[in-house]
């Protein structure tokens, strides 16, 4: 089942679109929709947030309509859930290259980097009050930045209007990516994660060199020598390969600065 939007139709099974001008947050609205009911597909397109956050709490604020601000909602078995990350920024990857010819890389776990500026981010979030043993409730959420003109000094940042003379409208965007996160969903579904991990290596950027951990047992410095099929980011550090399963990574090491 596919939905019209101003003529253009997505191939996501069973999505429900309901935009809106303004919301704290997307990820709120499809949380709350999980938690009252919500089939999969149910999506939120907002031209402004006045509080979406990213990963560990940070705010992803933008002015409005200057940004593609979304979240789907997801109704997996956990073994695919643990794939949606890496589907989702893959998928970002694809409708990037596809409707604006602009070639972006992966940052792990959820960054998307262009020319080494953050253009988009992914956050994938559990709502355990509408999951159980055989289901998980995801709200998978993308900010992407479209015509943002500054960023805050200590964030290297960019934009689709400075990457690409025409930059394509959001909902085309959304239709593109949501497309691309429904045939990763199916690969994952037929195959496991191990070659949705295969395909973000080759997008991945920061492998094999040098990057600053900063996660739940403190930070360390290493050099990032692989992602795991279960996806968690392996770094050498001393004599160890430590296994990195959540936390902010960094590219390079605090003392090279």
């Amino acid at each position: 089942m596919s939905l019209n939007l101003t003529g253009q139709e997505s191939r996501f099974p069973g999505l429900r679109l309901r935009r809106i001008a303004r919301t704290r947050s997307t990820q709120d609205v499809v949380l709350r929709a999980a938690r009252d009911g919500a089939a999969e597909g149910f999506c939120c397109l907002a031209e402004e947030q006045t509080a979406g956050r990213g990963r560990q709490g940070r705010s992803w604020l933008a002015p409005p309509g200057s940004a593609l601000l979304t979240s789907v909602l997801l109704r997996r078995r956990p073994a695919v859930a643990t794939g949606v990350p890496f589907a989702a920024g893959l998928a970002v990857v694809e409708a990037l290259a596809a409707t604006c010819g602009v070639d972006a890389a992966l940052k792990w776990p959820n960054d998307v980097l262009v020319r080494g500026r953050k253009l988009a981010g992914i956050l994938s979030e559990v709502e355990p009050g509408a999951s159980s043993a055989t289901e998980v409730a995801v709200a998978l959420g993308l900010g992407l930045n479209l015509t943002v003109n500054a960023f805050p000094a200590d964030v290297a940042g960019t934009s689709l209007h400075m990457l690409t003379a025409q930059p394509p409208s959001a909902v085309t965007l959304l239709i593109a990516w949501l497309d691309g996160v429904a045939d990763r969903l199916a690969i994952l579904e037929r195959n496991g994660l191990p070659p949705i991990i295969d395909e973000w290596r080759r997008s991945a950027v920061g492998l094999g060199g040098p990057v600053t951990v900063h996660g739940p047992e403190g930070s360390f410095e290493g050099i990032a020598v692989d992602v795991g099929d279960d996806g968690a980011l392996l770094v050498r550090s001393g004599a160890e390969v430590r296994r990195v399963l959540a936390g902010d990574v960094h590219l390079g090491s605090a003392t090279s600065g």
